[in-house]
């Protein structure tokens, strides 16, 4: 015959559910470690893809050079600007103002054919 189960105070179950154990601070610590790392690529996740750049991924690498090239005229424009003219300052201003809007439509359009490649998955899925 088995025992009657005993009765347990909800206060008991909190108490004893907020007491870290050994255990759990162990890896608390660990889990905390992990997160200050910097993250550091999978080298498996290259092999399963097969060394073999996608459309999209190389799309994806070219549109990110270009932001980090736009960012970094940018900034040199910001340290130059004190030493240019007028006429300098307007000229490189506007070449800026186009690379800005070129990179701004790049990236709608890239958005756009990754939404449109996904709805068009989706409803392949659910024809399925």
């Amino acid at each position: 015959m088995t025992d009657p189960i005993q009765a347990i105070s909800a206060h008991e179950m909190i108490r004893q559910a907020a007491t870290p154990t050994p255990d759990l601070q162990a890896q608390t610590q660990k889990f905390e470690q992990l997160m200050a790392r910097e993250p550091q690529a999978d080298p498996s996740a290259a092999h399963a893809v097969g060394h073999t750049d996608t459309t999209m991924t190389k799309t994806l690498h070219t549109l990110d050079d270009a932001s980090r090239q736009v960012t970094a005229d940018m900034q040199r424009y910001v340290a130059d600007a004190p030493n240019m003219n007028l006429q300098e300052l307007t000229a490189r201003s506007m070449e800026l103002n186009l690379q800005v809007a070129t990179q701004g439509l790049q990236f709608s359009a890239c958005t756009s054919v990754a939404q449109s490649s996904k709805n068009g998955l989706q409803t392949l899925m659910k024809n399925q």
